[in-house]
């Protein structure tokens, strides 16, 4: 659900305000003992939940939310924030009943963007490794990601241009490069690579460790003291126990051989979710562009990177596309990269992170069936059990976190 606005009487008659400084992360409780309160967002976004009531609010910058009765009220920043806190006597008026059901409008709408936001991450994203390997049938893999990102990259630039969102700044442009070289170069296209050799579903189960490497990045931060400054919280037992949990499911594929294949290339996905996990965790500090801006700002100097590794490699046509390959990278632009990804970045500003992130342990299964069922492949019953291990200690983690 989310507000924007409070009635004008209730605020007026508020007496007693403070501002509240959030890292990302932070977490802010009031007990509501049976006056009103109005809690004004600032700057950045929040996120509310309150004891008794069966729905949570985001609110952005400028947006307000209103209360009052009995109950704890818990408010999480999704990333640094400001609130103002105010409280004092206000009375119930028939325009604060009008906003409260233009808010529950609102909260219905949502919850249907959200369910069909989660559809498009776990299906589409699911899907995409089947894809690749239906592209690689004829494109070599640094051209095909090239040729994806950049498309979309540039096509993600004109839509944001034409709807006014201003031009990337040199310094911008040069963290987005760097942000795009980790996430995009090596996270995905070593993913693009190996699958030259490797199953699709194969590929899926090792990515979807990458929270589990974001996680214990974070948790090397937190030990060399950098936690504070970049918002991350002390590592529980819990989130330990999700790590080891998780990367026994990945050490499985290794050892029940998944992974063993005639080309060394096919160890490269291992990698993979390494560089993505950096690229995130880095990104968080890097002077990147607003909103989606600096989506399409690391796609197209990430799919730049990649054509020219594929100019350099000698990447080369040995007969023209097959259809079924042009149709598979159209399908990697258009819903891969622009479709989900806007999902994915709705969910990061509409809902809690756990449940954003929960395709990691989803796409894995919707890869292998759909490798099965469309591609021809085979899955052992040692994929099936890492598939499974690895997404218990991702939810592990999650639960743990949150």
């Amino acid at each position: 659900m989310k507000l924007t606005s409070l009635v004008p009487e209730a605020r007026s008659r508020l007496r007693e305000s403070s501002r509240i400084e959030l890292g990302k992360g932070g977490l802010w409780t009031h007990r509501l003992r049976g006056g009103p309160l109005l809690l004004s967002c600032t700057a950045g976004s929040v996120w509310i939940t309150r004891e008794g009531e069966p729905n949570d609010v985001v609110l952005e910058a400028g947006a307000s939310y209103g209360g009052e009765g009995r109950g704890l009220l818990v408010v999480e920043a999704l990333e640094p924030a400001q609130i103002a806190v105010a409280a004092g006597e206000a009375r119930r008026t028939a325009r604060a009943a009008l906003e409260r059901a233009r808010a529950a409008l609102a909260g219905a709408r949502g919850s249907w963007l959200v369910l069909l936001s989660l559809a498009a991450l776990y299906l589409i994203w699911g899907s995409t490794y089947l894809a690749v390997s239906i592209a690689l049938e004829t494109l070599p893999p640094f051209l095909l990601a090239g040729v994806r990102f950049v498309t979309a990259g540039a096509l993600l630039y004109g839509v944001l241009r034409l709807r006014g969102v201003p031009r990337p700044t040199l310094r911008q442009w040069g963290a987005a490069a760097r942000v795009g070289v980790l996430l995009l170069v090596f996270g995905n296209g070593l993913v693009v690579v190996s699958q030259q050799w490797v199953s699709s579903g194969v590929a899926a189960v090792v990515v979807s460790t990458m929270p589990l490497w974001l996680a214990l990045f974070t948790t090397v931060r937190v030990g060399r003291g950098e936690g504070a400054s970049a918002g991350a919280p002390e590592v529980s037992r819990g989130e330990w126990l999700g790590l080891l949990v998780g990367f026994a499911g990945a050490a499985l594929l290794h050892l029940g051989g998944d992974l063993h294949a005639a080309h060394v290339g096919a160890l490269l996905v291992v990698l993979a979710p390494v560089a993505w996990a950096l690229g995130s965790l880095y990104s968080r500090t890097l002077p990147l562009p607003a909103g989606s801006m600096a989506v399409a700002a690391e796609m197209l100097a990430g799919g730049a990177v990649m054509l020219g590794i594929s100019a350099l490699a000698g990447e080369r046509l040995a007969a023209p596309p097959s259809a079924r390959s042009l149709l598979a990278l159209g399908y990697l632009t258009v819903f891969g990269s622009i479709v989900a990804l806007s999902a994915y970045t709705f969910l990061l500003r509409s809902t809690r992170p756990a449940i954003a992130t929960s395709y990691a342990y989803v796409n894995p299964i919707v890869a292998i069936a759909l490798g099965i069922l469309l591609g021809g492949e085979r899955a052992s019953a040692t994929t099936w059990a890492a598939a499974a291990i690895v997404g218990a200690g991702v939810i592990i983690v999650s639960r743990s976190r949150h």
